[in-house]
């Protein structure tokens, strides 16, 4: 089986789109209204840059996946064993955060534009399945997570048999381990970093890894070329 260079060159823009659906994830949230109780937290849907964010949320994972998919067939006749894992951890989480993501938008976000008009009985059962939705979100939120280190740390192993930009790409994919490792952590009670060294900390690995994997497919779109250049 062969792979075109329009195939890799096309998951290579989808990497590149993703470092601006990563730095929407991360920096939009600073123009949100800040929550002093549940009443807010239900208005928020009304707020631009949270609906921005909401469908670049969604958008995100299949964008990321392209570029998995990309380095998995590229890299399967060297290392099959790293492309299959890699590209099963990145689809876990990519459908992870996908499923996360929709049951926000159309469960979650329908009780909010409810909620301000709704009677005090419809408000107590928008409550109690808010305490629902907050327990699945969290359970698939480190399920993703356990499948991005999994893609990731595939990915490394191969890369780093490798040399020049594949080594340096590899680079920052284990930042990403490093980073999802700590969130992890923070999931199971062990509050590692402050919240603002993480949030810089992943502004400054994500975005520019995802810029990374872009050139890498992008500059080994064509299968004939050795990828130890």
């Amino acid at each position: 089986m062969h792979f075109s260079r329009t195939f890799y060159k096309g998951t290579a823009i989808c990497s590149m789109v993703s470092v601006i659906t990563t730095l929407l994830l991360i920096f939009l949230p600073r123009f949100f209204a800040p929550i002093e109780g549940f009443d807010d937290r239900m208005a928020r849907i009304h707020e631009p840059a949270y609906i921005v964010r909401s469908w670049a949320y969604l958008l995100h994972p299949f964008l990321v996946l392209a570029a998995a998919l990309g380095i998995a067939m590229r890299i399967r006749k060297v290392a099959s064993a790293a492309a299959v894992i890699g590209l099963l951890g990145f689809t876990l989480w990519a459908f992870n955060e996908a499923a996360q993501q929709t049951l926000t938008l159309f469960a979650f976000d329908e009780w909010r534009a409810l909620y301000a008009t709704a009677d005090e009985a419809t408000r107590e059962r928008i409550r109690t399945s808010t305490l629902i939705y907050d327990g699945l979100w969290d359970g698939m939120y480190f399920l993703l997570l356990l499948g991005f280190s999994i893609g990731n740390l595939s990915f490394v192993f191969a890369f780093l048999s490798m040399r020049w930009l594949t080594r340096v790409t590899a680079a920052f994919l284990v930042a990403a381990v490093v980073l999802t490792s700590t969130f992890m952590l923070s999931e199971l009670g062990w509050n590692l970093p402050s919240d603002a060294l993480g949030t810089w900390a992943y502004a400054a690995v994500q975005p520019l890894g995802r810029a990374l994997v872009g050139v890498w497919l992008w500059r080994f779109s064509d299968e004939l070329r050795s990828l130890d250049d």
